[in-house]
């Protein structure tokens, strides 16, 4: 039987996916005493994982709060401790060592999972030494499942991967969540009872792989952007409607505005340190720590430089979202805040619907690179966007010893006529490229291309949704 106490969103949603996770979970609990880190960035689907693998077994859950002290951390783990394996009450669990010194102690199989785990780097840096003492002396005599997760990327890295640190090389695995891929969510999208293609896109280009947001999809009606907007997003009571600040103050604290206005230059297109500093208003040497957290703690941003440029030192870089959520909601709600505060919510509706296919396009563009990636990964080295100080860009490039592959990709249905305009326009593209291997092929992606096998008789690469796997 499953024993742990946590408030959570209560789901009607299955659980979807994971089965790769989740044998890994099986395989080291199976072979107690073990220790694996869960990461991945938030709303990610972590804890759910978790709970699905502690399902119909012996496990405690510990959430580490960040707004209580290690006293009040004892006190509430203690407690959950004595309620879940009906202590007597003599039994006194409420310091770090005695905690410990007592789970160590136990003799039958048991998970131990600590949520949010680098937190206690800010409450209580000691308890980490210590679970790493205890580990290292009485953790081979023990049949503990011990599982610690984290939201913060960058903090988990540090805690068990960095020379030095106390936990480091004590996992036997770091699992690393995603999130879920274009197709996986389409699924789950038909399976909520999404059945129009397009309404099934439009919903995975607003949320994109963040499942968190799907389970809300469903427990209020959502079947097409208009209700999804409607209902989680614009109304005084949506739920969804304070989610960027929630995860940021939580995160940041006092300094959440200033990360607000980074993420807000981000989604009005400002990728370089130099531009995002000008819209901040801010030196760009004080930038970098910001840009850190929202890279590696936050996990809604990436850098990204120039496929031609990897394994290189490159000032080509860029700062992009790699959430589709987050990059909407900086964009759209957060940039009108005083329209969304005085409730003139039909307004802020009304610019959504009017740029919504030129400003879907970004996540269209990430979704079709993804997939291509995905195809292309056994036929080159390396695959990715491109681009120049002078602003001419490839939406995708593929390297490879016989040659390259570049392709433009599009949020549209395309005419034969269309196609071939774009075609002749990347061709001149082309020899901006330095170092591009030859020979060097051609293509175009889009929802759509009319005569698409006549062009590829003309020996250029195209594909359409169907091609992708997402076709109706």
């Amino acid at each position: 039987m499953i024993i742990f106490i946590i408030i959570i969103l209560i789901i009607i949603m299955r659980f979807y996916g994971r089965e790769r996770e989740l044998e890994l979970m099986e395989h080291l609990y199976a072979r107690a005493p073990s220790f694996l880190v869960v990461t991945g960035r938030r709303r990610v689907g972590k804890t759910e994982l978790i709970l699905e693998f502690c399902r119909g077994k012996r496990a405690l859950y510990f959430y580490v709060d960040a707004n209580k002290s290690i006293e009040d951390l004892m006190e509430e783990f203690g407690r959950l401790m004595a309620d879940t394996l009906n202590l007597p009450g003599y039994i006194r669990t409420d310091t770090p060592e005695a905690f410990l010194e007592f789970l160590f102690s136990l003799k039958d199989p048991l998970i131990v999972v600590f949520d949010e785990f680098q937190r206690f780097v800010k409450i209580h840096p000691s308890f980490i030494s210590q679970l790493q003492l205890f580990w290292d002396l009485k953790g081979r005599d023990s049949r503990l499942c011990i599982i610690v997760s984290g939201s913060s990327v960058g903090m988990i890295r540090e805690i068990f991967l960095a020379g030095g640190a106390p936990l480091f090389k004590r996992a036997d695995n770091i699992l690393t969540l995603r999130p879920f891929g274009p197709l996986d969510c389409l699924t789950i999208l038909g399976d909520l009872g999404v059945e129009d293609p397009d309404d099934r896109l439009d919903l995975y280009l607003l949320f994109g792989g963040t499942i968190y947001y799907y389970t809300f999809l469903e427990k209020y009606g959502c079947t097409d952007l208009a209700s999804a907007l409607d209902r989680l997003l614009l109304d005084d009571l949506a739920p969804l409607r304070r989610e960027m600040n929630d995860v940021v103050v939580e995160a940041f604290g006092r300094e959440h505005a200033t990360y607000y206005e980074i993420l807000a230059a981000i989604a009005e297109g400002k990728v370089t340190q130099k531009e995002i500093a000008d819209f901040v208003r801010l030196p760009p040497t004080s930038l970098p720590p910001y840009l850190r957290d929202l890279v590696d703690l936050l996990g809604v941003v990436e850098y990204r430089i120039p496929v031609t440029e990897r394994g290189k030192r490159s000032k080509m870089g860029r700062y992009l979202f790699c959430d589709n959520f987050f990059r909407f909601y900086a964009r759209y709600i957060y940039r009108n805040m005083s329209l969304y505060k005085s409730g003139r919510f039909d307004l802020i509706r009304e610019r959504i619907f009017r740029e919504w296919k030129g400003f879907s396009g970004w996540a269209f563009e990430e979704m079709v690179q993804s997939l291509l990636s995905r195809d292309l990964a056994d036929r080159y080295d390396a695959i990715g966007p491109w681009w120049n100080r002078r602003g001419d860009e490839i939406d995708l490039v593929a390297l490879g010893q016989q040659g390259s592959l570049a392709i433009e990709i599009k949020n549209r249905d395309l005419t034969y006529s269309e196609a071939l305009r774009l075609l002749a326009t990347l061709s001149e593209k082309i020899p901006l490229v330095k170092c591009l291997p030859r020979p060097v092929a051609t293509g175009i992606a889009a929802r759509t291309v009319d005569e698409k096998e006549v062009l590829k008789e003309e020996g250029f690469s195209i594909v359409d949704l169907a091609d992708l796997g997402l076709g109706a």
